[in-house]
């Protein structure tokens, strides 16, 4: 199980943690946030849950979480960066979950467009961010999943393959709660901070394919470029046909 008060006492954090709930079982936690968000309008609520039944990806992808092994968690804020740079929440966040690791097992990960968690070309964890306006503020529930103490055998058949864990890197279990409080802790800092270009810089250190090639959908078709950097208002430079390119969308696994 998961000791939600070990978490607790290790949450250093000013936006994040203003609520904080826990479900042993739950069929989202971005479902809860916003169950939670239709009672009180109020930013910095966190769910944590130890197990999930029905884990939402990007587009109509699902997340699959293994009970008792992975991190599962949402939170809500208020939208901190201007509307032309909304791109920056999906910056922040992997930025966030990498340093967090980091602190934990002392290993740094690597970030794929736009906030896929990596290493050595297999996923670790994933972002999803869903988004409600309410007068005139809008209102952000982001959802991450982390594969912490997975082994071989907890990965179904077709994410096998691509699928990796924190405890295969680095050899051992590794205490999801004090890796979740380190995490959100990194993230309220970002936040708090507003930095963008330190958040640019730190974000392309990261980025496992700078001046590589990718494969986008681009205008409805299936493209093939070069992912170049990222812009100031956060979005991806893709060059294509001696052209550079802004793109918002997801590199395709093909």
């Amino acid at each position: 199980m998961f000791n939600f008060e070990l978490f607790q006492s290790n949450l250093k954090t000013q936006i994040l943690g203003k609520k904080n709930f826990y479900y042993a079982s739950t069929s989202s936690t971005n479902d809860d946030i916003w169950r939670i968000f239709n009672k009180e309008k109020k930013e910095g609520v966190i769910v944590v849950a130890n197990e999930q039944l029905k884990g939402r990806g990007r587009g109509n992808k699902k997340w699959h979480s293994c009970k008792n092994k992975s991190l599962i968690c949402s939170f809500l804020i208020k939208q901190k960066f201007s509307n032309s740079k909304l791109g920056f929440h999906s910056l922040i966040v992997p930025i966030g979950i990498i340093a967090g690791i980091d602190k934990t097992v002392n290993k740094t990960l690597s970030i794929k467009w736009p906030n896929d968690i990596i290493y050595e070309n297999k996923k670790i964890g994933g972002v999803l961010i869903e988004s409600k306006i309410l007068q005139k503020t809008t209102y952000l529930n982001i959802g991450f999943g982390i594969n912490v103490n997975e082994n071989e055998m907890d990965y179904i058949p077709n994410i096998k393959n691509n699928a990796n864990s924190l405890k295969k890197i680095v050899g051992e279990e590794i205490q999801r709660e004090i890796l979740l409080a380190n995490i959100l802790n990194a993230i309220d800092k970002l936040l708090i901070k507003k930095n963008e270009k330190k958040i640019i810089e730190y974000w392309i250190s990261l980025c496992s394919h700078i001046d590589k090639k990718i494969n986008v959908i681009y205008k409805k078709n299936i493209i093939e470029t070069i992912f170049k950097t990222i812009n100031n208002n956060g979005q991806a430079i893709l060059h294509y046909k001696n052209n550079d390119i802004t793109f918002d969308g997801p590199i395709l696994n093909i």
